[in-house]
């Protein structure tokens, strides 16, 4: 879904204090006792001014610095690093990774065309696989709002147009829906010629797993991707067991007038993800070390196609190697979670904030809070959801 300020784009060239202690070392020692406290104090204050709710995980080698919760989930219980959220978009890392480990075993190949999997498609012939990953596809994007209770799904195309979901019906039969209106629209632009963010792409991608694998993309994910990694406190919004996965943050309903969790398969693939702060953190450690991709297909993810834009985007990752440091990184919105997820290889520096409510814009502080380290973090906004 996009958000409002979605249309202003900007940059955020922070240079650091502590980041330029860690710099100048030749060895990259655990921060002191006293560096970890000042880090600490700066987060919490910039937390609480920001009246922040959810939960921010900061790790750097290997040595937890900050692990925090602020507001509440519910009514019963407080945000923490153990809660799950709605990761929005940092989904789409997972649906990379997933088509990345197709690829490598010999299933598919990343520059088939879009008409083998998609055989009435117009537009088959001229879209590969890769354009989609690299959101270089043309096909417009989607987003999902409600209205009095009511459903819509708008594509975001050469004309504004929507249709209305019900909610009743099943994630499958939801999914298939809106694929069906956003392969109806025309193309922005000749496939390759342009970046353009959009969540139509990575949709099909999920679907694309689907088909290949032969097992449901869900399952796909929690059977190559969560259980390997030990994440088992992540799931998906469409299909999570509140037996297993107990801990979940909760929205207020500003920004979404239903429960954002009964709209079945609205997010397939590019934003349906739940997860903990720590999970993520297993993430990024898997990813990383070779344990979810070869370390040959990390490269190609975390490399920038997208030159002519101001921001770099690889394989589901935002990718900065403006500044000192290259950083990797995602945002993400669904309404109300915020997510956004920022690591810096070269000093082995992670950091992930979620959010269930915009307060402060999550977004920025995350940004902010990421100065502390690695020289100069270079992070570009455009309307990412």
């Amino acid at each position: 879904m996009k958000k409002l300020i979605a249309l202003v784009a900007f940059f955020l060239i922070l240079t650091l204090g502590i980041g330029g202690m860690i710099a100048e070392a030749q060895h990259f020692d655990l921060l002191s006792l006293k560096d970890k406290q000042r880090i600490q104090n700066k987060f919490t204050s910039y937390t609480t001014d920001n009246k922040f709710s959810g939960a921010i995980y900061a790790v750097y080698h290997n040595d937890v610095i900050y692990d925090q919760g602020a507001g509440m989930a519910n009514k019963m219980m407080k945000n923490g690093t153990d809660v799950a959220y709605g990761v929005a978009s940092l989904t789409k890392e997972f649906t990379a990774a997933a088509i990345v480990q197709l690829y490598e075993k010999g299933k598919l190949d990343i520059s088939d065309k879009l008409s083998k999997y998609f055989p009435g498609y117009r537009y088959g012939d001229d879209i590969t696989i890769w354009h989609l990953l690299a959101q270089r596809s043309g096909i417009p994007d989607y987003s999902v709002d409600s209205d009095d209770g009511k459903v819509y799904v708008s594509c975001f195309g050469t004309e504004y147009s929507n249709i209305m979901i019900d909610p009743s019906r099943t994630a499958v039969e939801n999914r298939d829906k809106i694929r069906t209106f956003f392969l109806s629209k025309e193309l922005l632009f000749e496939p390759g010629d342009y970046y353009d963010y959009s969540d139509s792409n990575y949709a099909l991608l999920a679907e694309i797993v689907t088909r290949v694998s032969g097992m449901e993309y869900h399952d796909y994910v929690r059977e190559n991707i969560f259980e390997p990694l030990g994440m088992e406190h992540s799931a998906f919004i469409d299909d999570y067991d509140p037996n297993v996965i107990t801990k979940v943050a909760q929205t207020d309903r500003s920004e979404f007038d239903r429960d954002y969790f009964t709209v079945k398969g609205a997010e397939y693939g590019c934003g349906d993800i739940l997860s903990t702060p720590k999970d993520l953190y297993r993430w990024y450690r898997g990813l990383v070390e070779g344990k979810v991709v070869s370390d040959q297909s990390y490269h190609e993810m975390t490399t920038s196609y997208s030159a002519e834009d101001e921001l770099g985007y690889g394989y589901g990752l935002m990718i900065s190697d403006r500044s000192e440091k290259k950083v990797i990184y995602h945002y993400g919105y669904i309404p109300s979670y915020y997510s956004s997820i920022i690591f810096v290889p070269e000093i082995d520096y992670f950091q992930v904030v979620l959010s269930n409510h915009g307060n402060g814009d999550p977004h920025l502080m995350a940004a902010d809070l990421a100065r502390y380290f690695g020289g100069s973090v270079d992070l570009i906004f455009s309307g990412i959801e």
